[in-house]
């Protein structure tokens, strides 16, 4: 796999002595992380942060832009960068499913640095002329279905679930991505599609004949949401404010998980990760308003007790900053581990396993599962 690299710094910063206040803090002269490619929100809040991190600490931010999951995070994985700034494939990778249900994989030690908890959302997205008002609704109807990518997939099978559906009660149209399926609505292939409320498409949808229109999850309905993250386990409620079809004066209930996510390894140097975490809360005013969401890694905004294990120095800075709780020490505790238990189980498991790579991640996954169990951890993912 042949590597770009992108070095980010300030214009005019080269020689900026660090300001009063960041002699505390103590980077490496380069930080190394794959992120999103050119053009997308990952990238772009990478160039701010960049720019942020050269002109208060002398840090070059070198970025590996990557076009897929496994060209971001392999880097990751092989050592040529120590941080990603990645999606929810992460957490597939953590759990060592679907993509990362493969021999060259399997679950891989990721620990959480910081999230961007933002002002956007995630549900269904559907065609206001479609009669559609509910998520039962969708029972019978046409809904998009992107077979290429488990991440798109999973998401929108758990919202069908937060209603007690599934795919064979509505009709499922395959799609090669995200994007395509949401295309569906406007071309009038499908009804319904699973969405991020600020991806570009909506806008599309929106001013269209067919017009849009977003499905509410409220967080009250504590049944239906039990049954929503029991497929997707890593979203929760959100209050969402940001999106077409959406005033900002009256948030819909919906959902949201965390993207991007700065992600390291559990092995990374702990005080070089509190550093990193010190200096974009330091710095979080400089960059805050450079990028389209980058207000998002605000250190208030972090979901402290969500599905992926902190980074030791992360929870270091938490607890510094008097945010760590003893619920949240308790769910690090539960997701360390269920990390453990999952590794520990691929080892015993590889050098025996199939050939056939289908066999593979079959054999692979009924053992995962066993493992979990066993060890009283929900499974999630079969």
């Amino acid at each position: 796999m042949n590597f770009r690299w992108t070095s980010i710094a300030a214009a005019g910063c080269l020689a900026m002595a660090a300001p009063v206040g960041a002699q505390d803090i103590e980077l490496p002269d380069v930080i190394a992380w794959s992120a999103y490619d050119t053009g997308s929100a990952g990238h772009a809040h990478s160039i701010a942060i960049g720019n942020m991190m050269r002109s208060r600490y002398g840090t070059t931010i070198r970025v590996l832009p990557g076009r897929n999951d496994v060209s971001r995070m392999t880097p990751l994985k092989n050592g040529t960068v120590d941080y990603c700034l990645c999606g929810i494939a992460s957490y597939f990778a953590g759990e060592g499913v679907f993509l990362f249900a493969a021999p060259e994989w399997g679950p891989q030690p990721i620990r959480a640095v910081l999230q961007a908890v933002g002002d956007y959302g995630l549900g269904v997205a559907v065609a206001a002329d479609a009669g559609i008002e509910t998520v039962a609704d969708l029972k019978g109807k046409r809904v998009g279905r992107a077979v290429s990518s488990p991440a798109i997939d999973v998401n929108m099978e758990g919202l069908l679930a937060f209603a007690d559906l599934t795919w064979d009660d509505v009709e499922a149209v395959e799609f090669s991505g995200y994007v395509n399926s949401l295309k569906g609505i406007l071309e009038d292939r499908v009804d319904a599609a699973f969405a991020l409320t600020t991806t570009t498409v909506n806008y599309q949808i929106e001013s269209s004949p067919r017009g849009l229109k977003w499905l509410e999850t409220p967080a009250e309905d504590t049944e239906a949401w039990a049954r929503y993250t029991g497929v997707t386990p890593f979203v929760t409620p959100h209050m969402v404010s940001v999106g077409p079809a959406i005033d900002p004066a009256s948030p819909l209930p919906m959902a949201l998980y965390p993207y991007p996510i700065l992600v390291t390894e559990a092995a990374q140097d702990t005080t070089e990760v509190r550093n990193i975490v010190a200096a974009l809360d330091a710095g979080f005013d400089d960059f805050k308003d450079a990028a389209p969401g980058a207000n998002a890694y605000e250190i208030d905004r972090q979901i402290l007790n969500w599905v992926m294990p902190w980074s030791d120095g992360s929870v270091a800075y938490f607890k510094e900053k008097g945010l760590w709780t003893a619920e949240a020490q308790e769910n690090q505790d539960r997701l360390v581990d269920r990390q453990k238990v999952l590794i520990d189980s691929w080892e015993s498991f590889v050098d025996g396993a199939p050939d056939d790579e289908e066999a593979f991640a079959e054999s692979w996954m009924k053992v995962r599962a066993e493992a979990l169990e066993s060890a009283g951890h929900e499974v999630f993912f079969r």
